[in-house]
């Protein structure tokens, strides 16, 4: 084939291609490519074409490769290159070919955008944003564009600082769903909006009603309106139209843990459930040294490595744990980094920032790493990791102190608790894990400096609970109106987000209305902003009350440093028993009832011992310090040697 014929044949082809007879252009293409290989039109042209027609994305990554070789200086072959690269979710590879094309063509919105998803997937997040902005600069009236720097800007601050640039989505095109259900999650985010949040979300769905994105965050909506069983029958519609949706699942196997209807063998079975949506990961092969008594690299997951509840009981464990023993890699999953995530990171080896990468990019960067053990400390609580956990980034995975459950990925073979929250026996045929017991109890826990001294202000009977209002479930609400039945007089007060909320508030009072509370009797409060101040408003409160099944953890902690006795029942799992271990930590198991009737007659018991309550004001901050909860050194200590005998079982194995 001449010169002439080739032009001639390529002109044919790219009539065809542009006339989407794609076959037949490619076999004119490929007729040039036979006979003039160095041809850089016929390759360029052919990669092109591959690329847009839709899955042949490999075969346009490998023509596009072979057309870049002839001719390094053509700026449109190395966007479309790029592109492809994207779109095969080979950000890496594709950045750099992106980012050569905008220093040449600075107003190429395609390259823009792709540059915005593989500066997120590799977790430049900054970047990520200026590459949003820039788009929006180029395209100006493009809801697709605002609701993407709205998405970049939530990934790197959250959806609080988003809101204006979903605001402007709808605003340029009010028929998109993805700028609607967007701004919604923005609203959540401001206090007394949730439910201008949940219009959002209807407006989304009245768009396009099977707009998946939309349906889950109102799901997550009505969490926030503390409507679980709606939000639950929500998650299980979301898991009927895709039923290997990951976050979903996590989403609905934590709500199973607020209530009373699971038997412990239905929620096991949920979350094996989650498990199986992961294929069993090929053998990998990890360079490890198994060597039983050396050093240890490990890891730990979590988006809560901030000012949060995980904090304070890790912060303490990682500041005892033998260093001679242990290097500690911090993985954080979450935009926000305070003064917590800074007092952790000095305690790291090593700290990484993991919030803006896709699971594999993630994965990716803890292999890298080269733990010898990971620990995951979200379970299924929400911007949890579970997914890289499937895909077995270390020789040992395990879990601990986020979750009071298993996790059921098979993947994670280790869950450190204790003998209270899992008795031997029963409890190790519900866990896809193997139940390590390494003290009598699991936590560590430190107080808040700011922590106000504990006198008390209330003067009549007060009872509190500043549990998350999810937790209190209808046997815990019927169990407190019956307390209220017995003392006429008392009070109830109750603490969780959003209860400053007008439509939040409504609804609450509704429930407990239901469940035969006095609402003239029962006080609701938000959260306090500072620390010092929700520490606080324990001084109101006489006792306090835990919730069932789902045990409060930090409360219970934080009820207790501010001298304030808690009564909780016993009940038949994890997240039921953690009052009992936290109780026998501090020296109180007689705060532990056995059933419904004997928490009332407890709190009975309690409330009406006003000098019994002065006096405990006065010791059990002290009674606290002196036990194993704060003998942090003890406590990393034990944690520690489980994580070692952890690994000679595995240095041991096949």
């Amino acid at each position: 084939m001449n010169h002439k014929n080739a032009v001639h044949t390529l002109e044919e082809a790219l009539a065809l291609h542009k006339s989407m007879r794609h076959d037949e252009a490619e076999k004119l293409y490929s007729r040039v490519r036979l006979a003039q290989p160095r041809n850089f039109d016929a390759w360029f042209l052919s990669g092109a074409m591959a690329f847009q027609r839709g899955g042949h994305l490999e075969e346009a990554v490998h023509l596009l490769t072979r057309a870049r070789k002839l001719n390094p200086a053509s700026l449109e072959c190395r966007l479309f290159l790029g592109m492809a690269l994207a779109d095969l979710k080979r950000f890496a590879e594709a950045e750099p070919h992106l980012s050569a094309v905008l220093k040449k063509i600075p107003g190429q919105p395609e390259a823009w955008e792709n540059l915005v998803h593989c500066r997120r997937a590799n977790g430049d997040a900054g970047g990520a944003v200026e590459a949003a902005r820039r788009l929006c600069e180029l395209q100006s009236t493009s809801a697709q564009a605002h609701n993407l720097l709205g998405e970049t800007v939530a990934l790197a601050s959250g959806f609080g600082p988003a809101e204006e640039h979903f605001r402007k989505a709808v605003e340029c095109d009010a028929g998109d769903p993805a700028a609607w259900s967007n701004l919604g999650l923005a609203l959540l985010e401001r206090p007394g909006a949730v439910q201008e949040g949940m219009d959002c979300f209807d407006r989304a769905l009245g768009i396009d009603p099977f707009f998946q994105a939309a349906a889950a965050s109102r799901a997550l909506g009505l969490l926030r309106l503390y409507e679980t069983r709606e939000a639950l029958d929500a998650h299980n519609s979301l898991l009927w139209m895709s039923p290997g949706d990951a976050r979903t699942m996590s989403a609905r196997n934590m709500i199973l843990n607020y209530l009373d209807s699971p038997t412990c063998e239905e929620l096991a079975g949920a979350h094996r459930e989650f498990g199986e949506l992961f294929p069993p990961v090929e053998e990998r092969v990890f360079f490890n040294p198994r060597e039983p008594e050396r050093p240890l690299r490990v890891g730990f997951v979590s988006p809560d490595l901030r000012t949060h509840s995980v904090a304070f009981f890790l912060e303490p464990l990682l500041r005892h744990l033998d260093r001679s023993r242990f290097a500690v890699f911090l993985y954080h999953n979450h935009h926000l980094e305070d003064a917590v995530s800074a007092r952790l990171r000095a305690l790291s080896t090593k700290w990484s920032n993991i919030s803006a990468m896709d699971h594999q990019a993630a994965c990716e960067a803890i292999r890298k790493d080269a733990p010898d053990i990971l620990i995951d400390l979200a379970g299924h609580s929400s911007l949890n990791r579970l997914p890289v956990f499937a895909m077995r980034p270390a020789p040992i995975l395990a879990t601990y102190l986020g979750y009071p459950h298993s996790t059921g990925l098979r993947e994670i073979t280790c869950r450190l608790v204790d003998d209270t929250t899992d008795p031997p026996g029963p409890a190790d045929g519900l866990a896809s894990e193997r139940l390590v017991r390494f003290s009598t109890c699991a936590w560590l826990y430190q107080p808040p400096v700011e922590a106000p001294d504990p006198s008390i202000h209330s003067e009549s009977v007060t009872f509190g609970s500043f549990n998350n209002f999810l937790k209190a479930s209808p046997a815990t609400l019927a169990a407190w109106s019956a307390l209220l039945d017995r003392i006429p007089a008392a009070r109830l007060v109750l603490k969780s987000p959003n209860f400053d909320d007008p439509e939040v508030a409504r609804r609450i009072r509704s429930h407990l209305e239901s469940a035969g509370l006095p609402l003239a009797r029962v006080e609701l409060c938000g959260l306090q902003p500072r620390l010092e101040d929700h520490l606080g408003q324990y001084r109101r409160i006489d006792v306090a009350l835990d919730t069932f099944p789902y045990n409060g953890t930090t409360t219970t902690c934080e009820a207790l440093w501010m001298g304030v006795p808690v009564v909780t029942v016993r009940g038949d799992r994890h997240a039921a028993r953690v009052g009992e271990s936290l109780l026998r930590a501090v020296g109180h198991p007689e705060w532990c009832a056995a059933d419904v009737e004997e928490y009332v007659n407890v709190a009975v018991r309690l409330a009406s011992d006003r000098e019994g309550l002065a006096a405990l004001r006065s010791s059990l901050r002290s009674e606290m310090a002196a036990s194993i909860l704060l003998d942090h050194p003890a406590q990393a200590a034990r944690f520690g040697d489980s994580l070692r005998a952890i690994w000679r079982d595995w240095c041991a194995s096949p």
